[in-house]
């Protein structure tokens, strides 16, 4: 029996857990399903006056320039509420490399802050930047913006007058086929001031957009399902016209509701076969083919550890009603182990893509994956 000092011990635990990480291999529970092969291309880390470095989104410019936003907390606190900006880094060989310094794209323009950004090229040609600005507890609503030729950014437009909890996720808006823009919302309605915040349980629905983003409406909400929380809705424009929404729920699972009216109104919502605790899911339609490519966390209850400490990427048929294929992403080295949160991809070609997500203390981490690999 070898005798080690506490910080020599503590040394080798932190390498040991630092080569599985880089090798997707050694967790003390074996991942359920096989490994993906990843290729870590860029790690944002936080650091001083700067504790949380998370959700975000790609794009791709004329040039073929990769360009990605994300949520860049500045101070002492990483929590939602906390002063944040958006900042930048940017490659132009295809995600292979990354610039190694910061870029504000955004200066905080809320009371508290901005964050939450979706990032989608027009149908017109236009680069549009949709992002959160949160001005107090009961005052959170999402913006637009459109680039400037010189890479900024032109005078914003709020999407909604209601000023209540309006949640809108990171890589989340759809342009449609037929150019209609849908921005998918969990709005939550606020306690009062004796309360304790905003309800959890929120109305799921689409801001409707028919005049590439000069204005808005509201579209009906998802109906509701009776015991079961709805949170952070998602949107995927499906191979046969309907729009697939997909819900963070406390009900063991992703639940999905379809649109045959372009997000107008929706099917009632139930359970789909995306296992997850109450936890968003990305999915998104694969280049050149009918099936869908989701990233979220999977429902794997472990003792110890955070239900968002596993990471699962999924190839769905069509319709997103079953999985062809499930391959883990990330897996705990329970008890301790990071929390991987707030996914978004970014399709390079027909074979290729970037997924980037993040831990509360670790940053930004972003993977090159193929998808024949899984």
């Amino acid at each position: 029996m070898f005798c080690f000092s506490k910080s020599v011990f503590q040394t080798l635990i932190a390498v040991s857990a630092a080569f599985a990480f880089l090798t997707g291999a050694g967790a003390a529970d074996p991942a359920p399903w096989p490994w993906m092969p990843k290729e870590l291309v860029l790690h944002i880390a936080t650091g001083e006056n700067n504790p949380r470095n998370s959700e975000g989104d790609f794009i791709i410019l004329d040039d073929g320039t990769i360009l990605h936003i994300y949520t860049h907390y500045l101070g002492t606190s990483s929590h939602d509420d906390a002063t944040a900006c958006l900042m930048s880094r940017s490659s132009t060989d295809g995600g292979n490399t990354w610039t190694s310094e910061d870029r504000l794209e955004l200066e905080n323009e809320g009371k508290l802050n901005v964050m939450s950004v979706t990032l989608r090229r027009l149908a017109d040609g236009r680069i549009a930047l949709f992002y959160l600005v949160k001005e107090e507890a009961n005052d959170c609503r999402p913006y637009m913006r459109l680039r400037n030729d010189d890479g900024t950014w032109g005078e914003r437009t709020c999407l909604i007058d209601d000023r209540v909890f309006n949640v809108v996720n990171n890589d989340r808006v759809i342009q449609l086929a037929s150019g209609r823009i849908l921005v998918p919302v969990a709005r939550h309605a606020f306690r009062g001031e004796g309360g304790a915040g905003f309800e959890q349980n929120a109305k799921a629905y689409c801001l409707i957009s028919d005049d590439a983003g000069k204005s808005w409406r509201q579209g009906e909400a998802a109906p509701p399902t009776e015991g079961v929380i709805y949170q952070e809705p998602g949107l995927c424009e499906l191979a046969d016209g309907r729009v697939l929404m997909n819900i963070r729920t406390d009900g063991g699972a992703q639940y999905f509701a379809y649109s045959e009216d372009d997000g107008e109104s929706w099917s009632t919502p139930f359970k789909s076969c995306i296992d997850s605790p109450l936890s968003p899911t990305l999915i998104k339609r694969i280049p050149g083919s009918d099936e869908l490519l989701a990233v979220g966390n999977p429902l794997l209850p472990i003792d110890g550890c955070s239900p968002r400490a596993s990471m699962t990427i999924e190839r769905l048929s069509p319709d997103g009603g079953k999985i062809l294929a499930r391959k883990t992403m990330e897996h705990p080295e329970c008890p301790v182990g990071p929390n991987w949160q707030y996914p978004s991809i970014c399709f390079t070609d027909d074979d290729t893509a970037l997924v980037a997500y993040f831990t509360w203390t670790g940053g930004i981490y972003i993977y090159k994956v193929k998808l024949s690999d899984l």
